[in-house]
């Protein structure tokens, strides 16, 4: 997917739409704030909490790990938080890659299978809150509605986002 330098740039590829706001630096206490923040548009569930004078907090994520199970690792160069807006429409598919950075997930419309390498599969519906593998991996909107999904990286400058895996 090609950047443009316009306030906010869409690029789109075989089907699939990624909204890019300008990249802008954050340190790690504004993303962290900012992924607690997302609890607060989730829908209501067994976990929620309130206070009398307060807003409703819905948990969505807590994790330690990758959506594979590795253990999560924080960049050491110079933090950067990303966030995109991706949409998938029906019988696309996403090319083979990986994440190199921590890559939060959730889903706000639709439905997403993740295909890993291992012949791993996991469905996500909309409301799904998930890691992202860090092996390779491949997603593919089998439904029929367009998939739209907040995906959050929270990576280092001068890594690339997603590696698409060679041929």
């Amino acid at each position: 997917m090609g950047r443009q330098s316009l306030p906010s740039a869409i690029s789109t590829e075989n089907g699939i739409v990624s909204r890019q706001p300008l990249r802008r630096r954050f340190s790690w206490a504004v993303g962290l704030t900012a992924l607690g923040l997302l609890a607060l548009a989730g829908t209501a569930s067994a976990d929620e909490t309130a206070s009398a004078n307060g807003p409703t907090v819905v948990p969505l994520l807590d994790a330690t790990t990758h959506g594979d199970g590795v253990p999560l690792a924080y960049p050491t160069g110079k933090p950067e938080v990303t966030a995109r807006l991706i949409e998938i429409r029906p019988g696309v598919e996403t090319n083979h890659h990986r994440h190199p950075v921590p890559l939060f997930a959730y889903i706000l419309e639709g439905e997403l299978t993740l295909h890993d390498e291992r012949g791993g599969i996991r469905k996500m519906k909309a409301g799904d809150a998930f890691m992202e593998s860090s092996d390779w991996h491949f997603g593919r909107n089998e439904g029929s509605e367009t998939v739209r999904l907040l995906a959050v990286y929270l990576g280092e400058q001068g890594t690339p986002l997603s590696v698409q895996k060679p041929n």
